[in-house]
């Protein structure tokens, strides 16, 4: 019948987008239009602020409005060959909002430390949560690029997207580093850039994969398989990395429960009745440890007291420890009925002493005793006669 389309049972149908419409469209969600630069600038601003104000459903909302998965993608089809242009739009595309995003995050959060807020005081727990990547996360980037590509290309939703999107964080990342840059920590932003090209690099590939798979490939394809095994050599030695960097974040974790239980027994045993507060450690350059121990004990501690502490603690870690002992006095009182309403409570008022002006005494000056002053003795001279007519 005319108008009427056959249906063959057990042959699939072609999808209604050819592959050229979808890797256009694709290519065009990789460019830095202006609603890709509006997107960045905004999508920065709130996973900054929502970042240092540790707010996880602020991060997430600007997981959703970041636009930088479009050119993550592009760059997944262009890795399979094609124009040279493929590569290049999108490549610059990322390029541009990741230097954007570490640009506005450093200024805002320079401008926010020097304000009345208090930020950066201590290290929120979301900025922490991306300085410190694992392999989890590797293999998150890939699954998350592998479902959103195919999503895309055979489902034709795109309602994967924003779940793929805050699977595999992307802006948090880059704003991690801008923060880390303001605080001058290079554990911050070198952790959180680690995490981003994580992500980079295994959604890209597991794109490409899945492109490749869908037969999703460009005209002018030349080695396509060349350009995946440098793919997956990339994530490789990304996987490598994590995966060296996982072992040494539990054996420093191993060491800190190590050294709080030493340094708690320790304490116990010098000084009964103290409770240990806190501990920092570092690395002291001419080896071993630098340990600094905060403790509520029942009285000042002494030097004795402190030095068997310290011998305990290189005893039971087995190296050169520098220790710092903070004691704080605690006075611990027994429990005492309350007293009866009508009862008087002696309160003992410390007496004050009385301030007494200082008594100056007299200056005697020296007296100067005038000596006498000479006496002219007169010795009594003989007078002549008179003569002649004189009286």
């Amino acid at each position: 019948m005319r108008g009427l389309r056959r249906y063959h049972p057990g042959v699939a149908r072609r999808p209604q987008t050819s592959d050229g419409s979808v890797r256009a469209g694709i290519a065009r969600a990789g460019r830095a239009d202006l609603r890709f630069r509006l997107l960045i600038v905004f999508s920065c601003v709130i996973a900054t602020l929502g970042l240092l104000a540790d707010s996880t459903a602020v991060v997430i909302g600007a997981m959703l409005v970041a636009p930088l998965l479009g050119p993550i993608m592009a760059l997944g089809i262009a890795l399979l060959g094609g124009r040279g242009q493929s590569f290049v739009a999108p490549a610059f595309a990322l390029i541009e909002g990741a230097a954007v995003a570490v640009l506005l995050s450093w200024m805002l959060t320079e401008v926010l430390s020097h304000s009345t807020l208090d930020v950066l005081t201590a290290t929120p727990r979301e900025v922490t949560a991306r300085t410190r990547p694992n392999p989890l996360d590797l293999g998150i980037a890939l699954a998350g690029g592998a479902i959103g590509a195919y999503a895309l290309v055979r489902l034709k939703d795109s309602a994967a997207l924003p779940g793929v999107a805050i699977a595999t964080a992307l802006m948090p990342p880059l704003c991690t580093v801008g923060i880390g840059l303001a605080a001058r920590d290079r554990g911050i932003w070198g952790g959180a850039f680690l995490l981003f090209a994580t992500n980079l690099l295994a959604i890209m590939f597991s794109c490409a994969i899945v492109f490749w798979s869908l037969g999703l490939r460009p005209r002018r394809s030349s080695l396509p398989a060349l350009r995946l095994a440098l793919g997956a050599v990339s994530v490789g030695v990304i996987g490598v990395a994590l995966f060296g960097l996982s072992v040494r974040a539990v054996q420093e974790s191993r060491e800190a429960r190590e050294l709080r239980s030493t340094v708690a027994s320790a304490l116990a045993d010098v000084i009964p009745g103290s409770e240990l507060v806190d501990i920092e450690r570092s690395s002291a350059p001419e080896g071993g440890l630098e340990v600094r121990v905060t403790a509520r004990t029942p009285g000042q501690s002494t030097l004795v007291e402190a030095t068997a502490i310290q011998a305990l603690v290189a005893q039971g870690m087995q190296t050169r420890i520098s220790l710092v002992l903070v004691s704080v006095p605690v006075i611990v009182l027994d429990p005492l009925n309350p007293p009866r309403k009508d009862a008087t409570v002696a309160v003992a008022t410390p007496a004050r002493a009385t301030p007494v002006a200082p008594t100056v005494a007299p200056t005697t000056r020296p007296t100067v005793t005038p000596s006498p002053a000479p006496t002219a003795t007169l010795s009594p001279t003989a007078v002549a006669p008179p003569v002649g007519n004189s009286p």
